[in-house]
């Protein structure tokens, strides 16, 4: 009985959950769907938040951030189009679209979804070149705690 009654509050409050964390806005959000469209992690978040902890110069900041300039809006728009494409192929079984239809909308989100893992393990590898083999530990030790 404690169990069904414990699973019964699962299935009530998951829900309430997930639209709570829906209706957040702002980088919190996005973050969530970064997180959703790729596991590759995201370092120049880790090193923008703990530049601090990981004793980071002005110069490697500057390179950090130019990076983060440079690639961030793409990267931005690419994630947004995995979310925009999951709930339009969500939309189009509801209303009964073509297997085919689907499919088609299926490879595009996984070409992006594939592009975006490149673009991350390009940012790893520059992240590489701009930090130090201490500061790459403390990087690498963030991100598994997370």
């Amino acid at each position: 009985m404690k169990k069904t009654v414990l699973l019964l509050l699962a299935c009530l409050i998951l829900p309430v959950s997930l639209a709570h964390a829906e209706n957040q806005g702002g980088k919190g959000r996005f973050m969530k769907h970064m997180m959703h469209a790729n596991p590759v992690p995201n370092y120049v978040a880790v090193i923008k938040k703990n530049s601090q902890t990981l004793n980071m110069s002005k110069e490697q900041m500057d390179q950090v951030m130019a990076w983060n300039k440079a690639n961030g809006p793409k990267m931005h728009d690419m994630v947004m189009s995995v979310i925009a494409g999951e709930k339009q192929m969500a939309e189009a079984s509801m209303a009964g679209v073509s297997a085919d239809e689907i499919i088609a909308m299926a490879e595009k989100v996984h070409k992006t979804r594939l592009e975006i893992i490149v673009g991350k393990t390009r940012c790893r590898d520059r992240m590489l070149k701009i930090l130090d083999d201490e500061q790459w530990t403390k990087l690498t030790a963030m991100v598994s705690a997370k």
